[in-house]
């Protein structure tokens, strides 16, 4: 027996040693290469989700002036155009279809007041001792606002809406390669409406208006939503010309919404010692 094991240069317990370490070598490789095999598949990239249609988009839009019929707010205005750029504190208030009242603070109070209830507008400016009043069109409301919007558009944009009638033919929603959706509405004239929407909450983020041949005419922002008696209203808004040139934004610092306003706030009668010019028969800034 020992000449058996001297004869092959290897002792039992070597070859018995040399024999577990292979078989742990093996069996190791085998778990390895199993482990191999049941490693988890890459993930594919999930699809998109399905575009929502264009009325599951539009009805929080067209179920806004129900909700809401009257505004109470205080908002920050800044305004800025080729010549001049100002801020000011103003307080709001709203009645839809087309009625309004606005007071602009300035550091020594008052600094100018204008209402509009749907047919007649008036603007007070108390340093200057004169309120002018006259008919509530978009050229009059331009020449004592800088803003040349109607009464409506000006009620519906400070609601939080776009501030003209969605109207004409609407397409389906696509998806912006930021993944916003956007809608297009292509008006009897040729020219077309533009809205953004946020792709997770589908609130309006931005709305633009372009004539017949593409060139953008107007364009909008809404942005900071929040709730007001259960309703997201947007408390940023802005509001630019084609080339950037003016350009109005207006943070909201407070908001309510509720009944409608009593019509003889949107009135102003004359105070005493106060001139008062109509403004359809009396040309502003005339020498």
């Amino acid at each position: 027996m020992s000449s058996s094991s001297s004869a092959s240069g290897r002792s039992p317990r070597r070859t018995s040693l040399s024999l577990f370490w292979r078989l742990v070598l093996v069996g190791l490789s085998v778990w390895g290469s199993g482990c191999a095999t049941r490693q988890p598949a890459p993930r594919l990239p999930l699809p998109p989700a399905p575009l929502p249609s264009a009325q599951e988009l539009l009805a929080p839009l067209q179920a806004r002036p129900q909700a809401i019929t009257g505004l109470r707010g205080l908002a920050k205005v800044s305004y800025r155009d080729a010549h001049e750029k100002g801020s000011a504190t103003q307080a709001i208030a709203l009645a839809a279809p087309d009625r309004f009242r606005l007071e602009l603070f300035s550091l020594l109070g008052v600094a100018a007041i204008h209402t509009c209830d749907g047919q007649r507008l008036a603007a007070y400016f108390p340093r200057d001792k004169v309120l002018y009043r006259g008919v509530a069109s978009p050229f009059n409301i331009a020449r004592l606002t800088q803003v040349l919007l109607s009464a409506r558009e000006i009620t519906r944009l400070l609601m939080g809406l776009p501030p003209f009638p969605l109207e004409g033919a609407v397409g389906p929603a696509r998806r912006e390669p930021d993944g916003a959706y956007r809608l297009d509405f292509r008006r009897s004239d040729g020219s077309l409406i533009t809205l953004r929407f946020e792709s997770e909450t589908r609130r309006l983020t931005g709305w633009a208006v372009r004539d017949a041949t593409a060139t953008l005419q107007a364009q909008g922002e809404l942005d900071d939503y929040r709730q007001v008696q259960g309703i997201f209203f947007p408390f940023a808004i802005s509001l630019s010309d084609a080339q950037g040139a003016q350009q109005i934004s207006l943070a909201y610092q407070d908001v309510s919404v509720g009944p409608v306003p009593s019509a003889a706030l949107f009135r102003l009668d004359l105070p005493v010692g106060v001139e008062e010019i109509d403004i359809d028969a009396y040309r502003l800034h005339s020498p």
